[in-house]
């Protein structure tokens, strides 16, 4: 074996001679949730939503505010011992502590349930960026485990053409071959290099992908391997949850409580208010001989408490209220064929699936036989190849059409597993 392709062979066995890390499909969500930043935004604006739920009694708390006004009145008055008009300017201190606290108001009762549902629809949302992002995630997957197959068999297939070739170059320098044969053989085994090197680039883009998809960082496109559960895979044949789905359904809910939001507008509303003030007035600019109290004083004496209730019944509002009833009923009877049109699309391409599934199952006998009849005629086309009575490209078509065959067995269960993966996905929303 000539120094050139002895050094191809030894950087092929590079790729993997070094311990390499096995990676399945659970491992790669697992980093998946440990690393990947989509997912993290996902989760941290489910709880901004979570965050602003209030509690049952916070719709109770009293509301209290403390204020002062400092005001002046400029004005005249009639002296009662001369009879004539004077100035009367009075500037006064007023201060006040008001409290007020809802006893009714069913607009707060529906609040709530509008923001429990808000928060609902929020962690539904970070279930549907995790249900895209896991389709991604399956799609590269079973991408690279294609590849990875194919690259394997293209590597068993060197090293058969690699023995040819040493066996061509013998028989040529003992006089037994013509040089022709040599160019031959030495130009398929150049191709089979260039498809392998193609091959293994195509990987490195793959693994590159997921490393990002995944974010993670701190591991090379070398140090991994994926792998994948060859034994029976089930499929889920029963709903459970698909977060797209939900999400309709839920919305529904939204717009319902929501109508009950607007009509919480024609309703009374019933308050309770307390208030404790006090004041401070004197005289400023004026003729008028005024005996004031001190600040202290008046402070003390003008204090005063008010309590009361109070009804708020809401008559005429513009028609507001039954253009917003218009408005969200429309919005539910649109939203009601969302619902239906979501649950119709996932029972279709759950059908589809099953159907492909079946199908993939049903091909694994033809695919073996395939193996076995690739094989006969790549040995017997080998055997005449040797004996001088085939040509190079016969046997090169030969050993093709195996190579073929075998992948086209392992594709299959590829597709079968990733079928089984993506109809549990779709009605669990995992994998």
């Amino acid at each position: 074996m000539n120094k050139p392709i002895g050094l191809f062979f030894g950087l092929l066995c590079m790729q993997f001679s070094f311990a390499q890390e096995k990676w399945t499909l659970h491992d790669c969500m697992r980093l998946a949730e440990e690393n990947s930043y989509e997912l993290m935004i996902a989760q941290l604006e489910k709880q901004v939503v979570e965050v602003q739920q209030q509690s049952v009694a916070s719709y109770y708390v009293p509301q209290v505010g403390f204020n002062t006004t400092q005001s002046f009145n400029y004005g005249s008055a009639i002296n009662p011992m001369t009879n004539a008009r004077v100035s009367s300017n009075i500037q006064s201190l007023q201060t006040a502590v008001d409290a007020s606290i809802g006893l009714f108001d069913w607009s707060d009762y529906v609040d709530r349930q509008m923001k429990k549902n808000n928060t609902s629809y929020a962690g539904l949302q970070a279930e549907e960026v995790k249900y895209y992002y896991q389709q991604r995630v399956l799609d590269l997957f079973f991408k690279i485990i294609g590849t990875q197959e194919y690259y394997k068999l293209q590597t068993l297939q060197l090293k058969n053409s690699q023995l040819n070739l040493d066996r061509v170059v013998k028989e040529v320098e003992a006089g037994a071959k013509p040089q022709s044969d040599q160019y031959d053989i030495a130009y398929i085994f150049n191709n089979e290099q260039l498809n392998i090197q193609t091959t293994l680039n195509e990987l490195s883009n793959q693994k590159l992908q997921l490393l990002h998809l995944l974010d993670v960082y701190t591991v090379g496109m070398t140090d991994f391997e994926l792998v994948f559960e060859r034994e029976s895979v089930g499929f889920n044949s029963d709903y459970e949850f698909n977060p797209m789905l939900e999400k309709v359904r839920l919305y529904q809910v939204i717009l319902e409580t929501e109508k009950k939001a607007i009509k919480a507008k024609n309703y009374p509303r019933l308050t309770g208010n307390y208030q404790w003030g006090t004041f401070y007035s004197k005289p400023f600019n004026t003729s008028l001989d005024w005996d004031v109290a001190s600040f202290s004083k008046q402070f003390g004496d003008n204090k005063s408490h008010y309590i009361g209730v109070g009804l708020s019944i809401p008559v005429f509002q513009g028609g507001i209220v039954s253009r917003q009833l218009r408005k969200n009923k429309a919005e539910r009877q649109l939203n009601t064929w969302k619902i239906k049109e979501k649950e119709q699309a996932i029972a279709k391409e759950q059908e589809r699936l099953v159907q492909e599934i079946n199908q993939v199952e049903n091909l694994n006998g033809g695919l073996k036989n395939s193996i076995e009849l690739a094989q006969k005629s790549f040995h017997t086309t080998q055997v005449k190849y040797e004996n001088g009575k085939a040509d190079i490209f016969s046997f090169n078509a030969a050993k093709n059409q195996l190579l073929n065959a075998e992948f086209a067995l392992i594709q299959n269960e590829i597709k079968r597993v990733f079928l089984s993966k993506k109809t549990t996905l779709n009605f669990t929303n995992h994998l």
